[in-house]
């Protein structure tokens, strides 16, 4: 029988009825797996705003409570579990493992923090929280997608660094009676196959990605700069389609009526040409795939709103319960036009110079394709890069 140990800070204390709750001494907490059943606990302020971090004791894995209210500390042991299972279904950790850890956990004791290497640790994740106010959902008590990027980020172990996520797989594996390096055993992540087709009459332009449904559309739009070698110098966007507009012939899909356009969450000028009266507005880095392709097959990504390149997004396949965590790039045809070419006329321009050696601009538009084109990279060298986006 195990117990899940909440091991808090005199600032989470404060703010807790610990006349009303079982305390333990914090020498007395042993969860019976080396802390795998333990969290610390500190309360604290992010982003002008109060909020709850717990940290796994033994896997440095972290949980966030944003903006809690007095009913969720009355009840944090409830509240953290909640978190638990939102953030692991957000991994894709099976369902059947995360009950079956939450199960493991048992009832709920307090005590005070044990030992400064943990509170250590607590503080630094506290920290790291304040990295990702970008990923901050207003709506949510409970930040799944900031529990997923700090499980994503590197941790020092002793002398050696290592993912919370993958320590957390790890021990979930040990957990089923199954070697720790079989981890990815106990992940069902539902990914999304998509094929990128650069929108350029004439050619044959495009990549076939796979990518978790749960990534949001910056990690997507980081991709298709990285598969595609754009240099991400310009502003981007994304825009789903009005379905139900029906179209004279020929008309081209950037000229369809906009049912969402999801904007850089990150650029502060972005909602300067926004009409939400037309449309709904998204951003990016808070819009994971699935909310958008669990209702469409379809959206347009524009990229650079000078030279206007227009690709489209094509959901293909759904692959439920692969152990995939990572973007991965499957094919690829054709070569994405320079930089700052000038868009589609720009292309045909170059492309007659750059075919006649004896143009009088040839040496000069030659030596400015090298710096402006996409860097050669062969499929696994992007591969490895995509990691990062996960």
């Amino acid at each position: 029988w195990k117990e899940m140990n909440l091991q808090c800070t005199k600032k989470m204390l404060d703010k807790m009825d610990i006349q009303r709750i079982e305390m333990l001494p914090a020498g007395d907490c042993d969860d019976g797996a080396d802390g795998f059943y333990s969290w610390h606990i500190n309360y604290i302020t992010i982003n002008r705003r109060k909020a709850i971090v717990c940290m796994n004791n033994l896997t440095r894995y972290p949980i966030v409570l944003y903006r809690p209210k007095s009913k969720d500390i009355a009840r944090l042991g409830e509240r953290i579990k909640e978190g638990i299972r939102e953030a692991f279904r957000e991994e894709g950790i099976a369902e059947s493992v995360t009950e079956d850890y939450l199960r493991n956990c048992g009832s709920v004791i307090y005590s005070k923090t044990a030992g400064r290497s943990l509170v250590a640790s607590l503080n630094k994740t506290c920290e790291t929280v304040g990295y990702y106010m970008d990923l901050l959902d207003e709506e949510s008590v409970i930040q799944k997608r900031i529990s997923l990027s700090l499980g994503h980020y590197l941790v020092k172990f002793g002398e050696k660094y290592e993912y919370p996520s993958e320590k957390l797989f790890q021990r979930l594996c040990l957990m089923k009676g199954m070697p720790e390096e079989n981890w990815e055993q106990v992940l069902q992540i539902e990914n999304y196959q998509l094929k990128i087709k650069l929108m350029i009459d004439g050619y044959d332009i495009w990549r076939r990605i796979l990518i978790p449904s749960r990534c949001t559309f910056k990690q997507l739009h980081r991709v298709i700069q990285e598969t595609f070698g754009w240099f991400d110098y310009h502003l981007h966007e994304f825009t789903v389609l009005d379905e139900t507009y029906i179209p004279e012939e020929h008309t081209p899909l950037y000229a369809w009526p906009i049912k969402i356009r999801i904007v850089d969450g990150e650029d502060p000028e972005a909602e300067e040409y926004l009409e939400p009266d037309q449309y709904e507005v998204k951003y990016d880095n808070r819009t994971s795939l699935r909310e958008i392709f669990s209702d469409t097959e379809r959206c347009l990504y524009t990229y650079d709103f000078g030279d206007n390149w227009e690709h489209e997004i094509l959901l293909e396949k759904v692959i439920k319960d692969s152990h995939n965590r990572f973007p991965v790039l499957l094919e690829r045809e054709g070569e994405r036009p320079p930089e700052d070419v000038g868009g589609p006329t720009g292309f045909e321009e170059y492309l007659r110079v750059i075919s006649d050696p004896e143009s009088p601009e040839y040496e000069s538009m030659a030596a400015w394709s090298e710096i402006t084109k996409a860097k050669k990279r062969t499929v696994e060298e992007i591969n490895r890069s995509l990691r990062y986006y996960h």
